[in-house]
């Protein structure tokens, strides 16, 4: 069988390793510069010894392990988002991308990713802008609804318009202005641990944010707790009875003849943190914060809102005790701007679950303007920590009681 080698070292003038891989497939280490593809002379041989050697041309020789850890995205997010930056940068130069999948590869793929939308969504992503992609499509419209199918195209079709949105996608430093904002959208999009709250309602509407080419930045937050003289102690029984069918000492012995129940057991009030985005359109009232406080006695309420580059962090509740108007009047003072976000979404996620976050989820950085980048630094913050969010203050009550 006749073999077609690869030349990386015309890309750098330095020395390459290349070896033939065992499987069909391709790998790249830009760092040891070693490179495995198969060196048939089919179409798909092919695409992948392109594919790796425009890995080797506008991947940076860096480690992709610490690259995850300085930009805060997964292996798996990092490297198929930088897959489909080399696919725009070969049909840019006018190189054929047939893909490398069968039929059969790809409806064994699909099958074996069905419980994962994560999975999926990368398959369709590494496949994008290929003809793998019509194969790709194919099996999945064979498996999925239409709806759920649906779902999964406008998340991978979001994170495609922000990979183009960067700058320099054809060169070294499109890897961080293409392949790093991308790969966060993918994380809070598909996350590993899946969506944050169970459900998709609860997730940040990223499409909503904007694709903007300036990079956006959060504000500076400060956080202050109330004076005594701006809160009111709400009279709350400081501990739950219960009634248990063990214990030492009979208090409730007309239970007997009915569950057997004649033990008690007094347990502390179930704690949380809510965190309000008073912000804009957002508001608070005493009735809301009576309610929540009625809800989960023990929780910590904030509230957070910002002007221009700066925003404040307010706690209105703590232990029972909780903001009278005076106090909520001095919480709305510190803007009418998001601003701080992000900063308020990491000190909630240092609080005490559950985690609620009162907000539209209209996230703004610096000078109040929104953004796709922070939109998803947001999400992927309530994805690691199990924050939930939830649209308005009356219905944090009902949540913190399920």
């Amino acid at each position: 069988m006749n073999t077609v080698s690869p030349l990386p070292e015309a890309l750098d003038g330095r020395k390459w390793v290349v070896r033939q891989s065992a499987s069909g497939s391709g790998s790249i280490d830009t760092v040891a510069r070693n490179m495995a593809v198969p060196l048939g002379g089919a179409d798909s041989d092919r695409f992948v010894r392109n594919h790796e050697m425009a890995h080797g041309k506008i991947t940076p020789k860096v480690s992709s392990g610490k690259q995850c850890i300085k930009f805060g995205v997964s292996m798996l997010s990092l490297q198929y988002c930088e897959d489909l930056r080399v696919h725009h940068f070969l049909n840019s130069a006018g190189i054929e991308c047939t893909g490398s999948l069968t039929e059969h590869d790809t409806g064994r793929c699909v099958q074996s990713y069905l419980a994962s939308p994560r999975d999926l969504a990368a398959l369709l992503l590494s496949s994008l802008h290929t003809q793998d992609f019509t194969r790709v499509l194919a099996a999945l419209s064979e498996r999925l609804d239409i709806s759920r199918l649906n779902a999964l195209m406008a998340g991978v079709r979001l994170i495609d318009e922000r990979l183009q949105a960067g700058r320099g996608i054809s060169r070294p430093i499109g890897f961080r202005n293409c392949t790093i904002p991308a790969a966060k959208v993918f994380d809070a999009l598909f996350p590993e641990t899946g969506i944050s709250g169970g459900d998709a309602e609860s997730q940040i509407p990223l499409k909503r944010l904007g694709l903007e080419r300036r990079p956006a930045k959060w504000g500076t937050l400060s956080i202050k707790e109330l004076s005594l003289s701006q809160t009111r102690r709400v009279p709350l029984a400081s501990r739950i009875r219960t009634f248990t069918d063990t214990g030492a000492i009979m208090s409730a012995v007309h239970r007997l003849p009915v569950d057997g129940r004649i033990f008690t057991r007094n347990r502390a009030h179930k704690g949380g943190t809510v965190l309000i985005d008073l912000s804009g359109s957002m508001s608070l009232s005493l009735d809301d914060l009576d309610r929540i406080v009625a809800a989960a006695p023990a929780a910590t309420i904030a509230t957070y809102s910002g002007h221009s580059t700066t925003g404040t962090l307010y706690i209105v509740a703590k232990k029972g005790r909780v903001a009278n108007a005076a106090g909520l009047r001095v919480a709305r003072s510190s803007g009418n701007g998001n601003i701080v976000d992000g900063p308020a979404l990491q000190w909630l996620a240092q609080q005490q679950t559950p985690r609620l976050w009162v907000s539209d989820g209209y996230v703004t950085g610096k000078h109040d303007r929104a953004s796709i980048d922070l939109g998803a630094e947001a999400q992927i913050i309530c994805n690691k920590a199990g924050i939930r969010r939830v649209e308005k203050a009356e219905a944090v009550a009902a949540r913190l009681k399920r």
